[in-house]
């Protein structure tokens, strides 16, 4: 991608990102079923649903969408610009935290496509499809379904916390919304908003203190 057209998202792109993304945009593995494109479309259209999956539409950028409706996102500070974690999202309340940062969560990637190439060659199989596996359940991907999880705590709960963080985000959010600290969450960790909220209803989700905190709350009907 060019400098110009980095320049003329409505996020910020920091040099070490735009160093990145000089050389590539975006790759396809195998026979295009993973297609990850760094300047998607839907970054830039009226989005259809102004709730999902983050409420702050200028501090998100859309990195990947797959054909399970996983999309997985950046966290942006709206106010310094900084990229920050990697969050994915499914069509249903489940969020994931996925990796650190854009570049090591790319670099994840990489070594899932090294390792697709090397399956490939050994067995005589497809890379896509290596490449699947190695990312749904490889213990090195960050893709994978994780064994960590962050439980979610009900807003009022959370309100009464004797930490102060988690007291102070807590009181800025309804009574009805649920609360994870991913402060000190190793990557991937589950967010099972599922487990709380009832399958099938419009949530938003809210993100605090550079991703150290994820809220979701149900949206009433209109």
């Amino acid at each position: 991608m060019t400098d110009d057209e980095m320049s003329a998202w409505p996020v910020g792109v920091p040099e070490e990102v735009r160093a990145f993304l000089r050389r590539a945009g975006g790759f396809t593995i195998g026979d295009g079923r993973h297609v990850f494109d760094f300047n998607l479309p839907d970054n830039h259209l009226p989005v259809a649903n102004e709730y999902w999956p983050l409420q702050d539409a200028s501090a998100s950028w859309i990195l990947h969408s797959d054909g399970s409706a996983t999309t997985y996102y950046v966290d942006i500070d709206p106010e310094s610009g900084a990229w920050g974690r990697i969050f994915s999202f499914w069509e249903e309340p489940y969020a994931r935290l996925v990796a650190p940062g854009f570049l090591s969560w790319v670099g994840n990637l990489v070594m899932g496509v090294d390792s697709a190439l090397e399956a490939a060659r050994s067995t005589g199989t497809a890379v896509g499809p290596a490449f699947s596996d190695w990312l749904f359940n490889s213990d090195d991907s960050l893709s994978r379904h994780p064994s960590a999880g962050a439980e979610p705590l009900p807003v009022p709960v959370a309100r009464t916390s004797g930490d102060t963080e988690i007291a102070e985000v807590a009181a800025r959010l309804p009574d009805d919304a649920f609360l994870a600290d991913l402060r000190a969450a190793v990557y991937p960790t589950e967010v099972p908003f599922a487990d709380v909220l009832p399958i099938g209803e419009t949530v938003t989700y809210s993100h605090f203190h550079g991703g150290g905190f994820l809220a979701a709350t149900l949206v009433p009907d209109l």
